[in-house]
């Protein structure tokens, strides 16, 4: 709840007062003096009144923190996503609940479209059992149908999308990808990595992909939904993770037209970096609102989807995931892109896989590459080894922040319980001083980051069970990886990641304050309102 007079101009001087600001950049303060969309002061009302005479005064019930920086999410994907069918675990149930949406949607669109679902949970909704062609065949026999994971690395087809991807039992698997086959060696519908990417990814697909992305129109209102939930959460910043052409060209004319509300930076899909290249564009190109951050790959599969890159195969079996770039276009890329001066964000999930990217980086280096803040998406599983090198390699890392509260119940059974104490190794990243950020990888986790700083916090998940509890930090150090490690990791701590003078004047009302309640409970702090360079974004009704 706010009041306000009178409206805010250019050059206008904005008093927000509030019950407790933490600006994490100094003691804690009442009230805030805004220059347009930047913080002059923080400090007390009466004084900083007096000081700075405000043209306008904002008053708020609540905390203000700065802005949430999420530094690795999918908010082009998300656009794309909400304008399908929504088969997370909190709405898809069960299994019959599944089939029940799928069959909805097949019967509120046109004949031969095709009917696309995410963030299935196999563990959630379907007991652990993953899905196949015939379950889909079963749920819509006369239409294709794509049904991807949370994890986002693999999908299921059911015999007509099998048919409409040219995909039959005598097909071989694509170079990074796998298809999937039951006992008889049939296709049984699942696709993975870059055999679901030609289907649907089209920032990372060989060709045209198979599944016809939305119209431009479409699009573009997929993504004001998609801010307004994040904006709902807090969210002020995020790193677009995986940026195609069609992808830049949504986030462009979304800025171009005003309806770019969210702080984006872009990671461009590394197929794509030829185009880069040829512009002479380098990271930081762009403005506060729109930029590019650098360059996206991949080394392994899913942390969540039980196909990453590891040392030692998964619990009770003998796989040890899978390698989605060979070790030789693995230096390739590192050397190029790197010795280009240009931030490469790469992917690496398992132990083998960062252990692989980590040769590839101290080859660039000893070549002669720029030192930059090249970034280890994910990091998920390190030791001793692989801590050392990334802080010699000078490396920034962005581990999931949500995923042991999430993700947990079926990280035991993938990892067992002695490597989940270094994985999401945030406590022993942090002691070695290297710089960690905060992300939700978002569909694959989720977006909330009060919710991943309470998983950071507590690590258990939710039905209880601890998860590398010795991995535990602070909800203090928990809220720096979603502000101002987030911003190390983008390059932008100038501007962002504290409510200091001079940055932008991006910041959250919550309604309690999160450094005085137990790390249980900040999760369900109510975020009151979202403020995006001294504006609203967001106001909770």
């Amino acid at each position: 709840m706010s009041t306000a007079t009178p409206a805010a101009g250019p050059g206008t001087w904005t008093l927000v007062v509030a019950d407790r600001i933490h600006p994490l950049a100094g003691p804690p303060g009442e009230a805030l003096v805004l220059l347009d969309d930047r913080v002059a002061a923080v400090g007390d009302p009466r004084e900083l009144r007096e000081r700075f005479r405000p043209d306008r005064t904002v008053e708020l019930d609540g905390v203000l923190v700065p802005g949430f920086n999420d530094a690795h999410a999918h908010p082009s994907m998300t656009a794309e996503n909400l304008l399908h069918v929504d088969c997370s675990p909190e709405v898809a149930t069960d299994e019959d609940v599944l089939v029940r949406l799928l069959r909805e949607e097949a019967a509120a669109i046109d004949q031969g479209q095709w009917v696309v679902g995410s963030r299935y949970d196999h563990t959630k909704t379907t007991g652990g059992r993953v899905v196949d062609r015939e379950f889909l065949d079963r749920a819509v026999p006369d239409r294709p149908v794509l049904l991807t994971h949370v994890a986002a690395h693999w999908g299921v087809l059911n015999s007509a999308g099998l048919a409409a991807a040219g995909l039959a039992d005598a097909s071989t698997d694509p170079p990074g990808g796998v298809l999937g086959r039951n006992a008889a060696g049939e296709l049984n519908g699942v696709v993975y990595e870059q055999a679901l990417f030609d289907v649907s990814y089209p920032s990372l697909a060989r060709g045209r992909t198979v599944v016809p992305p939305s119209t431009p129109a479409a699009r573009l209102r997929g993504l004001a939904r998609a801010q307004q939930v994040f904006h709902a959460a807090g969210i002020t910043s995020m790193v677009d993770a995986l940026c195609g052409p069609d992808d830049v060209a949504l986030l462009s004319e979304a800025a171009r037209t005003g309806q770019l509300t969210l702080r984006v930076a872009m990671l461009v899909a590394f197929p794509h970096y030829d185009r880069i290249a040829a512009l002479g564009l380098r990271s930081g190109f762009g403005d506060e609102r729109l930029r590019l951050l650098g360059v996206k790959a991949f080394v392994d599969g899913a942390c969540a989807g039980g196909n990453c890159l590891v040392d030692e195969p998964f619990e009770g079996t003998d796989d040890h995931g899978m390698q989605t770039m060979d070790d030789a276009d693995l230096r390739d890329l590192v050397e190029r892109v790197a010795g280009d001066g240009v931030v490469l964000a790469v992917h690496a999930n398992g132990d083998r896989a960062i252990r692989k990217l980590l040769d590839a980086h101290e080859r660039a280096r000893a070549s002669g590459a720029p030192p930059r803040r090249h970034r280890i998406e994910h990091c998920s599983l390190v030791d001793a080894d692989i801590v050392g090198r990334i802080r010699a390699l000078g490396l920034v890392v962005v581990p999931f922040g949500s995923y042991a509260r999430f993700h947990g119940d079926k990280l035991v059974g993938y990892y067992g319980r002695d490597r989940l104490e270094r994985m999401f190794a945030h406590r022993t990243l942090l002691d070695a001083g290297i710089p960690v950020a905060g992300s939700s990888d978002y569909p694959c986790g989720p977006y909330e980051p009060l919710a991943a700083i309470t998983s950071c916090a507590e690590r258990r998940a939710l039905d209880g069970t601890a998860i590398g509890p010795s991995q535990r930090i602070s909800v203090r150090e928990a809220f720096g990886l979603y502000t101002t490690g987030a911003a190390y990791a983008a390059g932008e701590e100038r501007l962002k990641g504290t409510l200091a003078p001079g940055m932008l004047a991006d910041f959250v009302e919550l309604g309690r304050d999160p450094f005085q309640v137990p790390p249980d409970e900040v999760v369900d702090i109510p975020v009151r309102s979202t403020w995006v360079g001294g504006r609203p974004v967001h106001t909770a009704q």
